[in-house]
């Protein structure tokens, strides 16, 4: 039987974003256009800068009617440690030179609609995250639309999408008595707070609390709160306090409600990773719901 490993599969939402005064948004349509001109390029061409000494590029493209799919290649660079051998405890020199690293695939999925352009994303924890493949797709975007002749007017953003009943949950509540929200400390340096690089001993999130009044119900906060974390990437997660019509105590956390599916997928016996075709059937399976 072959070896398997679980992947989560993140939900997302490709959207244009305006550049005026009113940031008028609507759903990505154009996104094919991009990708077809990046996958005609060369692959150093292709490559797109991250932090911490690595780089990716768009490996893989499949485009079928509404249906986009592919992987993008990532590895760390600059990065040659020996090798040590699980089984003797054996070490031995790198063969590799200092400007290659190991491979790491990111599969995805987009479903382009009338009213959305969904993004499905792999996550392991080691390939490029969602934040990342848009900041490429942005990035290239504004290289097609130069290459010909045009300006770009827009960002490319992309929303979180959570289930269905993360709404309907906190509506459910009788009172709402707390709402935080999470943000990543790396906002403490933003213009707007301009603390020092002291930060850095925090833990990752900085978290806002709002505190209801006696007798008083901060609803309507805690929805503003989720809406705010639907649409900014800064926002890692949004947590509500309160009671039900039984006065019993209710926790919502989008980190446990916001929409993720865990899928087992097969393993190639020869590298360890997983198997491109079967990742992409799964991800064409789960995205027969969106609509």
């Amino acid at each position: 039987m072959a070896a398997e490993k679980d992947r989560k599969i993140t939900y997302n939402t490709l959207i244009k974003r305006v550049w005026r005064a009113d940031k008028d948004e609507s759903p990505f349509h154009d996104i094919t256009n991009t990708l077809e001109h990046v996958n005609k390029l060369k692959t150093l061409d292709k490559m797109f800068n991250l932090k911490g000494d690595r780089f990716c590029f768009l490996s893989s493209l499949d485009i079928d009617k509404n249906i986009v799919t592919g992987f993008f290649k990532s590895a760390r660079h600059s990065f040659r440690p020996s090798l040590i051998d699980s089984k003797t405890g054996l070490e031995r020199k790198s063969p590799k030179t200092i400007t290659e690293g190991e491979v790491e695939k990111t599969h995805f999925l987009i479903k382009i609609t009338l009213d959305e352009v969904f993004l499905l994303v792999e996550t392991n924890g080691h390939g490029i995250s969602t934040n990342q493949i848009v900041e490429y797709i942005d990035r290239f975007t504004k290289k097609y639309v130069e290459s010909i002749g045009k300006k770009k007017g827009y960002s490319i953003v992309f929303y979180k999408i959570a289930k269905d009943n993360f709404i309907d949950e906190v509506n459910a509540l009788k009172r709402v008595k707390i709402a935080k929200v999470y943000f990543d400390k790396q906002l403490l340096g933003s213009d707007c707070l301009n603390f020092s690089n002291r930060r850095i001993s925090l833990q990752r999130d900085v978290e806002l609390t709002t505190r209801a009044k006696k007798q008083e119900n901060i609803k309507e906060t805690a929805l503003d709160f989720f809406n705010a974390f639907s649409t900014d990437e800064k926002i890692s997660k949004v947590r509500v306090e309160g009671t039900n019509e039984s006065d019993g105590k209710v926790v919502i956390d989008t980190s446990f409600i916001e929409k993720i599916s865990t899928e087992s997928v097969s393993l190639n016996p020869t590298t360890g990773e997983v198997i491109s075709t079967e990742i992409i059937t799964i991800l064409k399976y789960l995205s027969e719901e969106l609509e």
